[in-house]
C-alpha cells in the first residue's frame, strides 16, 4: 500500500479544484475577446474564419453558399472554431475550454532508487507450505484468492462429455473464389447446427450435460456461424492442419463464428437490502445487511457497490478528467458519473447467520459507507446455459485479401470473434486454435460465470491494428473466468479485461508474441491476476489510463502481476483505500535499459507528473506507484494460482484439474436399484430400524426415541445400513434420496470406505464385530471406525474418523475437514440426486434437487486438511454406510458405485 498517496491525494485534488475555479474566472473575462469576429458555417459543429486553411481551400461558389455569422452567435449555437483556424483567433476559442493541469513529461524518465516495502513478502509459503497473507492496509484489505476461477470454480476437472452424434466432412466440389483467402466448399453449417440442436433437445444429466457432437478430422466449410445449446459440446479430432478444421465465411463481416449462451440473469432489485458494514475490506467473504430473512444458503445474489460522487472525485475521475490535457482534447473527455458505476458482483451465498451473509467467493474490491456503500439483491440464473464446450478444433475465418487497413471502417469480410460466450455458466473452450479473426479468439461477456479457456491460440489476426480490434483473449463481462496456458500473437491487447468487470479473473501461464499491452483495459476492472504471463514484445499494466479515449480513467484495481516477464510491467495505486495494484516477482532476464515508456504513458495520461501519485521508474521492468516486490527475481511460489488451488483442494485434486489429459470414464462396480430384497447387498446396525422395499425404492427409517425422550435408550434408535461389498481406491458414489419425515431432530450421514481401526476386537473388517454395533452409539463409530463422514446438517460437515482416542479423549477439531458449508435444506417430499467423488486426498459432493435441477452444492474438500493439525491418514478401502439418527425417514433408490 502506498500510504503517502492516500493521505496526499485529497490535498492535490483540492488544490487542483481551486486552480480550476481561478482559471474559470480568468476564462470568463478572456472569452469576450473577438466575439464580433465574422465566421462561416457549412454544417457540422465547426465554423471557420476567413483566413482558415480549410475555408481557403474551398472554391468561391462553396464559400458563397456558407452561412455567415458572428462568433458570438456561433458559440450560442454550440459551434466552435475548427482546429485549422489561425492561432490568434483560435486562441479566443481555447479560452473557454479546460486548461491543462499536466506538468510536461521529462525528456528522459529519471531512475529512482527502489526501496522494498516493509510488508514484503505480502504472500509467501508458511512453515507448513501453505500460503500466508499479510493485509496491505490497516483496514485488513488483502490479496485475493484466484483459485476459485474457472469451470466449477476449479474444484474438478473439465468433464469429457460422451459423444451423441458424429459427423464427417461433406463431399462435393471445392472451388477458389477470388479475392478470398480460402476456397469454398459444400456448406456444413446446416448439418452441424441440426446435430447440435438434436443433442440440445435431449435430457441433461444431474450435472447439466447432454452430450457432444464429434466432427471427424477433415475440413468443413461453413457459410454462417454456429450456436451451441446448453449442455452440448462441439468437439473435433485435433486443432492442427490434419485435425478438424472449420473454415467460416460471413457475407457481411463481423459477428461470431461460434456463440454460446441462452436466456439472461433475472434480477430482483426491488428486494434489495442495504449493506450495514461501515467498511468491507477487499477480499471479504462476509458482509452484514439490514435484513437477511429473505435470503438463504445457496441463493445467487448481486452484491452491488453503489458508489457516490465522493468516490469518483477522490479517484480523480470526475471533472478532473477534462483538465488533464485541457483544450479541445479535454473538452472531449467524459467525467465518470455515479449512475454509470454501480458495480455488480455475482455471488452465491454459502451461509446466513442472523443478518450476516457468507459468500462462496470473496469480493474483489472494498465497499465503504462513505463512498456510497452497497446493497444485496437476489437473482435467478435458471435460464442461463451451462456445461457448453468447444474442444480440439482449428477455427479459420475466410477473409478478403484485397482490403487494406485504412481505419476502423476497413471490412476484411471476416468474423470478429471465434468463440463468444455470454449468459452461460460452468463452460469451457479448450485445445482450440483460431486464425484470421478481427477481434478475439474467445470473448467472455455479460452474464458469463466460471468459464475456463485453456490451451488455446490466437494466430494471424486480420483487421485494423487499432482501437476495438485484436483483443486476443478478452474478459469483457461476467465473473470467475480462467485463461490457462494460452498463446497470442500480433494482438493489441493479448490478455485483456473490459470496463466495469468484476473479478476474480485469472490469466495464468500464457504467452504473447509481437503483442502490445495486456491489461484490464479501461474504467475500473477489478480482481485480475496475471500469473506467469510472458509478453515478449509488449507490456503488462494495471494503471490509470487517465484521459485516454473519451476518459478511460482507472483501468484496474486489486490486480496482481505475479512472476511475469515483459519489457515493461506497470502498476499504479488508486487514490482510494482498499484498492491497490501489485507487481510481485519477475522471471525475465536482468538487463540494462528497460522500457520506461509504460510509466511515461501512465503519468502523462493521468496527469501525475510531479504529484504524489507519480509512478516511478527504478531501472527494472517493474515500475509505477503501486506495490512492487522483488523486481529482479521470481518469488515463491512460482505460480500463485496453482499454489492457491493446492492449498484449497489438495495437491492431488489440483493436479487433476490442471492436467490436460481427459480422464477415462469410471467403471460401474456396484449397482442396486433398491427396489428388491435389501439383504442381498446390505446389512444393518440398529435394533429399531425399519426397512421396506417397493417399486419406488427402499424406505429406511431410524427409531422413534430421541435424546430428549430417553438419554440412554435413544442410542438404540440410530441405524446404519452398510454395503456388504468393500470398495478400494478412488470411487464415485451416486444415489437418489427422498425425505419422508418432517422431524426437526437429528440428521443423516454418509459413511465412506469404513473399516475398523484394526485393534481387536475392532478389526478392519467391520462385519466381524457387528454384534458390538447392535446399539449404534455414535461414540463407537467416533472411536473405533476409520472412515470419511458427510453429515447432512444445516451446514455440511465432512469429518475424518476416528476423532477421539481409545481413552475417549476428543482429538483437536474432532476430525473436522474445513470448511463447514451451508447448502440450504433437505425438504420433505423432494427427491435429491447425490454424487460423492472420493479421491485419495479429496472429497467432492454434488447435490441437486431432481425436479427443478437446482444445484444445491458442488463443493470439494481437501481431505488432508484435518482441523487441529492431525496428521492425515488417507482412506483406502472399506464399506459404504447410510446412517439415520432417530426419527429420520428416507426412500433411497438407484445406488451406484463406480471405480476411477
Amino acid at each position: 500500500m502506498q500510504s503517502t498517496s492516500y493521505s496526499q491525494a485529497p490535498l492535490f485534488l483540492i488544490a487542483a479544484l481551486g486552480l480550476l475555479l481561478a482559471l474559470g474566472g480568468l476564462q470568463s473575462s478572456l472569452a469576450q475577446t473577438g466575439e464580433d469576429t465574422t465566421v462561416y458555417h457549412n454544417g457540422g459543429n465547426r465554423v471557420h474564419v476567413v483566413d482558415c486553411i480549410r475555408f481557403q481551400r474551398l472554391g468561391a461558389a462553396a464559400q458563397a453558399s456558407m452561412q455567415k455569422m458572428m462568433l458570438a452567435a456561433a458559440r450560442a449555437q454550440g459551434l466552435a472554431l475548427c482546429s485549422k483556424c489561425p492561432a490568434d483567433t483560435a486562441s479566443q476559442q481555447q479560452t473557454d475550454l479546460p486548461r491543462s493541469w499536466v506538468s510536461p513529461a521529462p525528456a528522459t524518465v529519471p531512475t529512482h532508487t527502489f526501496e522494498p516495502s516493509p510488508l514484503q513478502p505480502l504472500v509467501a509459503p508458511g512453515p507448513d507450505g501453505k500460503l500466508v497473507y499479510k493485509p496491505y492496509s490497516d483496514r485488513d484489505d488483502r490479496v485475493l484468492d484466484w483459485s476459485q476461477t474457472g469451470y466449477k470454480q476449479s474444484n474438478v476437472p473439465i468433464p469429457f462429455v460422451p459423444v451423441r452424434e458424429t459427423l464427417e466432412p461433406l463431399p462435393g466440389k471445392i472451388f477458389h473464389e477470388d479475392p478470398m483467402a480460402y476456397p469454398t466448399g459444400p456448406d456444413s453449417r446446416p448439418g452441424i447446427q441440426a446435430a447440435l440442436d438434436r443433442v440440445g433437445a435431449q435430457t441433461a444429466d444431474s450435472l447439466g450435460v447432454k452430450g457432444a457432437v464429434l466432427l471427424k478430422a477433415g475440413t468443413y466449410y461453413l457459410n454462417a456461424g454456429l450456436h451451441i445449446p446448453s449442455g452440448v459440446v462441439l468437439r473435433g479430432e485435433g486443432n492442427a492442419a490434419d485435425g478438424t478444421r472449420l473454415i467460416f465465411r460471413t457475407e457481411q463481416g463481423g459477428g461470431n463464428a461460434i456463440a454460446i449462451g441462452e436466456g439472461e440473469i433475472k434480477q430482483f432489485p426491488e428486494n434489495a437490502v442495504r449493506i450495514t458494514d461501515n467498511y468491507l475490506p477487499s477480499g471479504s467473504y462476509e458482509l452484514s445487511v439490514t435484513d437477511a430473512s429473505s435470503l438463504a444458503a445457496g441463493d445467487f445474489v448481486y452484491v452491488r457497490k453503489t458508489v457516490n460522487q465522493q468516490w469518483i472525485d477522490e479517484l480523480g475521475m470526475g471533472e478532473r478528467l477534462r483538465h488533464i490535457r485541457g483544450g479541445e482534447e479535454g473538452a472531449k473527455k467524459k467525467p465518470w458519473k455515479p449512475d454509470s458505476f454501480q458495480f455488480m458482483h455475482l455471488r452465491q451465498i454459502e451461509a446466513v447467520q442472523g443478518n450476516t451473509l457468507r459468500l462462496r467467493v470473496m469480493l474483489p474490491q472494498s465497499i465503504a459507507k462513505e463512498h456510497g456503500g452497497g446493497e444485496v439483491f437476489p437473482v435467478d440464473l435458471g435460464s442461463l446455459a451451462t456445461h457448453c464446450g468447444v474442444e480440439s478444433l482449428l477455427i479459420v475465418s475466410n477473409y478478403d485479401t484485397r482490403v487494406e487497413d485504412t481505419g476502423k471502417s476497413a471490412n476484411f469480410m471476416n468474423f470478429r470473434t471465434a468463440v463468444s460466450i455470454s449468459n452461460a455458466r460452468d463452460s469451457w473452450v479448450r485445445n482450440v486454435r483460431v486464425k484470421h479473426l478481427q477481434f478475439a479468439a474467445v470473448a467472455l461477456g455479460k452474464g458469463s460465470q466460471q468459464v475456463t479457456v485453456r490451451d488455446c491460440a490466437y494466430l494471424e489476426p486480420v483487421g485494423p491494428n487499432r482501437g476495438g480490434f485484436r483483443y486476443a483473449f478478452v474478459l469483457g463481462g461476467g465473473t470467475g473466468h480462467l485463461v490457462y496456458r494460452c498463446y497470442s500473437e500480433d494482438a493489441r491487447h493479448d490478455f485483456a479485461g473490459g470496463a466495469r468487470t468484476m473479478g476474480p479473473f485469472a490469466f495464468v501461464n500464457s504467452t504473447a508474441v509481437r503483442g502490445q499491452q495486456s491489461e484490464p483495459h479501461h474504467r475500473w476492472g477489478t480482481g485480475f491476476l496475471y500469473d506467469n504471463i510472458t509478453s515478449k514484445d509488449g507490456s503488462i499494466a494495471a494503471i490509470n489510463r487517465g484521459d485516454s479515449g473519451t476518459g478511460h480513467g482507472w483501468s484496474a484495481a486489486n490486480t496482481v502481476i505475479w512472476n511475469s516477464d515483459a519489457p515493461s510491467i506497470v502498476v499504479f495505486d488508486p487514490e482510494t483505500a482498499g484498492e491497490n495494484n501489485f507487481a510481485i516477482g519477475y522471471t525475465g532476464d536482468k538487463k540494462e535499459g528497460f522500457d520506461a515508456n509504460g510509466v511515461r504513458y501512465a503519468n502523462t495520461r493521468s496527469g501525475y507528473w510531479d504529484t504524489p501519485q507519480q509512478g516511478k521508474f527504478y531501472g527494472y521492468a517493474l515500475m509505477g506507484s503501486g506495490y512492487i516486490e522483488s523486481p529482479d527475481a521470481p518469488v515463491a511460489p512460482l505460480s500463485l494460482f496453482e499454489q492457491q488451488l493446492i492449498d484449497r483442494i489438495g495437491r492431488q485434486q489440483a493436479m487433476r484439474v490442471l492436467s490436460d489429459e481427459p480422464e477415462a470414464a469410471p467403471q460401474i462396480i456396484f449397482e442396486d436399484p433398491m427396489t428388491g430384497d435389501w439383504q442381498e447387498n446390505w446389512f444393518l446396525d440398529g435394533k429399531h430400524a425399519s426397512l421396506r422395499a417397493s417399486a419406488d425404492g427402499l424406505f429406511f427409517s431410524g427409531g422413534t426415541l430421541t435424546k430428549e425422550d430417553d438419554s440412554l435408550a435413544y442410542h438404540a434408535h440410530h441405524a446404519v445400513l452398510w454395503t456388504k461389498k468393500e470398495f478400494e481406491g478412488d470411487i464415485n458414489i451416486s444415489y437418489e434420496m427422498r425425505r419422508i419425515d418432517e422431524s426437526d431432530y437429528g440428521t443423516t450421514l454418509l459413511y465412506i470406505q469404513a473399516q475398523g481401526i484394526g485393534t481387536p476386537p475392532y478389526l478392519q473388517d467391520i462385519s466381524t464385530w457387528n454384534h458390538l454395533r447392535e446399539v449404534p452409539d455414535m461414540g463407537i463409530y467416533f472411536t473405533y471406525m476409520d472412515l470419511l463422514s458427510l453429515s447432512f446438517r444445516e451446514n455440511l460437515r465432512n469429518k475424518r474418523y476416528p476423532w477421539r482416542d481409545e481413552e475417549l479423549n476428543w482429538y483437536p477439531g474432532r476430525g473436522l475437514i474445513e470448511p463447514m458449508v451451508d447448502y440450504g435444506e433437505i425438504l420433505p417430499g423432494k427427491t435429491y440426486r447425490v454424487q460423492v467423488e472420493k479421491r485419495a486426498a479429496s472429497l467432492r459432493l454434488h447435490l441437486v434437487e431432481k425436479d427443478s435441477g437446482h444445484c444445491m452444492i458442488d463443493h470439494t474438500w481437501n481431505t488432508d486438511a484435518i482441523a487441529g493439525g492431525i496428521e492425515p491418514k488417507r482412506i483406502q478401502k472399506g464399506r459404504i454406510g447410510l446412517r439415520h439418527m432417530a426419527t429420520r425417514q428416507f426412500v433411497y433408490r438407484n445406488f451406484k458405485v463406480e471405480q476411477f
